[in-house]
């Protein structure tokens, strides 16, 4: 008997002793058709038993019987690992499956559905820590896809219906070949978001790991391990279109082109879902809806945007207001997507809460900043400090906007006096009624920077087309090109737009890249250092970190 069904009985017992004859009859059969559900429920999870999903498939494999290693300093580093992983994927909306480092040595790593247990065997860790923590994040983000995808689920079906026809078909290896090429590129780009960077050697550590275990290439009922390589291989240049496509997003957000970014994070959730997706397509969709506001409807500058620069497009066959009204509709269903995933995602609570006093709704957004914002934000109040800090200036806009200039003023100061920038160009705003943020340098100052020996004026007038990079179609008129500069530390993004016809040039360095732009900024310098050699920018994006 489980522990819930046995505090279930002692509860209805202790009833009882001062109920009348009646009245217990009454309850012993109610007990009595709660317990048949409760056991028909029970044995309904026995028999869907998923049982284990492996990175490969030995016939050594026993089951997990080796030794728990969860003592040690490795499973701590692998943890944290785990951890980023679990939380740059942002799905809690199954209970998260427990790690596991076992002295084991038969299948690198597996899932165990049944016992919601993620298996990294010993072995496997030594053979991928020689790649860094990347290729650890790959070989557990692999197995971590395996659950978020269900990729188990046709596998149990086929188990059970065996005698038919379709559960035949569906464990034949193809349905395997599938979910092993999909769990290698999802699981790819979520190491990626989480931070580990793009892995591109998965068929070389496939190769060191068949040969750490000495695994027979052509193991039964896999692909062979020249078929897995390629496989990996071709998923890399998946996940590199895919990286590309993020990085993309996250550049035209950052220069205020949302309409485009919008397509491009919509493209990526196709395939791949996250909190952190959903929070940031919503605040485009906001943005956007902004874009059509008049100038008085955004006298405060609003926690998801700093500054509108760009004109939305407009349908003329609709009224603008109820343009604005779907769009910030729009942009709620986004943040409850968000919020879906994960009930204690705080930015996704204050940027609906945003929405809702864009849509001059403020007793809703009073709420969502009071009863849901802030106590999430308060959870981890490190990680959300700056989520509490614009819940302030939230609260001090609402405030201005019902006539409560103190309570305004109040909130934005506290924001301020807390590093807040918006508090602060707020207050200017309640006080002076102008913002304190200045129109960006010229586009001719654009066009002579240099970063290294790279020059954006000549990036821009080449606009050539890698032939190695095949172009992705974003949307019916949206394209993104890439091209390589002479050096290997230095890509270039070309970001088409058919209508207008728009191309929008990126040149990107690679993280270690050591050269310095034309006013002397290196890879890790501070926004004040930036500030202090750049003209005031128009518009500043402010992170979930910051």
């Amino acid at each position: 008997m489980s522990l819930f069904r046995h505090i279930f009985v002692q509860q209805i017992l202790h009833l009882m002793l001062n109920l009348s004859p009646s009245l217990i009859s009454n309850i012993v059969k109610i007990s009595l058709v709660l317990n048949f559900q409760f056991i028909y429920l029970f044995s309904f999870s026995q028999d869907r038993s998923f049982g284990t999903l492996p990175l490969v498939k030995s016939s050594t494999f026993d089951g997990g019987s080796g030794g728990n290693l969860n003592h040690t300093d490795d499973y701590k580093h692998i943890l944290s690992v785990y951890e980023k992983l679990v939380n740059a994927r942002g799905d809690f909306r199954y209970p998260v499956p427990k790690l596991f480092l076992k002295d084991e040595v038969a299948n690198v790593a597996y899932i165990d559905y049944d016992a919601n247990e993620i298996t990294f065997e010993l072995k496997a860790y030594n053979v991928a820590k020689k790649y860094g923590d990347k290729a650890v994040a790959f070989l557990l983000g692999h197995e971590l896809t395996h659950y978020y995808e269900k990729h188990l689920w046709k596998a149990a079906f086929a188990k059970s219906n065996a005698d038919l026809k379709l559960g035949k078909e569906l464990s034949e290896l193809q349905e395997e070949v599938a979910n092993e090429t999909e769990a290698d590129y999802l699981g790819g780009f979520l190491a990626y978001t989480a931070g580990f960077g793009f892995y591109k050697d998965i068929g070389k550590i496939i190769g060191d790991l068949y040969k750490a275990y000495d695994f027979d290439p052509e193991l039964n009922d896999y692909p062979s391990l020249s078929d897995r390589i390629e496989l990996s291989n071709r998923s890399v240049k998946k996940i590199e279109s895919l990286v590309d496509i993020f990085d993309a997003a996250n550049l035209l957000m950052a220069i205020g082109k949302d309409e485009a970014a919008y397509k491009y994070y919509e493209y990526i959730l196709r395939d791949f879902q996250s909190r952190e997706l959903y929070n940031n397509i919503g605040v485009l969709a906001t943005r956007n809806a902004m874009a059509l506001m008049d100038k008085d409807s955004l006298k405060f500058t609003y926690v998801s945007a700093l500054d509108i620069n760009f004109q939305g497009s407009k349908d003329v066959s609709k009224p603008v207001n109820e343009q604005i009204e779907e769009g910030l509709n729009q942009a709620i269903l986004h943040f409850n997507a968000a919020i879906n995933l994960d009930p204690n995602y705080a930015p996704a609570y204050l940027n609906k809460a945003n929405a809702y006093a864009l849509k001059k709704e403020y007793t809703k957004a009073i709420f969502y900043i009071n009863e849901e914002a802030i106590p999430n934000a308060k959870k981890d109040s490190i990680k959300y400090a700056k989520t509490l800090t614009d819940a302030l200036v939230l609260q001090g806009i609402i405030a201005a906007k019902m006539g409560d200039e103190n309570l305004a003023a109040d909130k934005f100061t506290e924001a301020k006096n807390k590093g807040n920038n918006l508090g602060a160009a707020n207050l200017d705003i309640l006080r002076n009624g102008i913002k304190t943020l200045q129109s960006p340098a010229s586009q001719q100052d654009f066009f002579t920077e240099n970063i290294g020996v790279h020059s954006l004026q000549v990036q821009f007038q080449k606009r050539k087309i890698d032939p190695n990079k095949k172009p992705i179609k974003i949307s019916n008129t949206l394209t993104l090109f890439q091209n390589s500069p002479a050096d290997s530390l230095s890509k270039v993004f070309i970001c088409q737009s058919d209508n207008p016809k728009v191309r929008t040039n990126f040149l990107i360095t690679a993280d270690h890249y050591a050269a310095s732009n034309s006013s002397g900024i290196l890879i890790g310098d501070d926004d004040k250092k930036v500030l202090e050699k750049h003209n005031t920018p128009k518009q500043i994006i402010n992170t979930v970190q910051g």
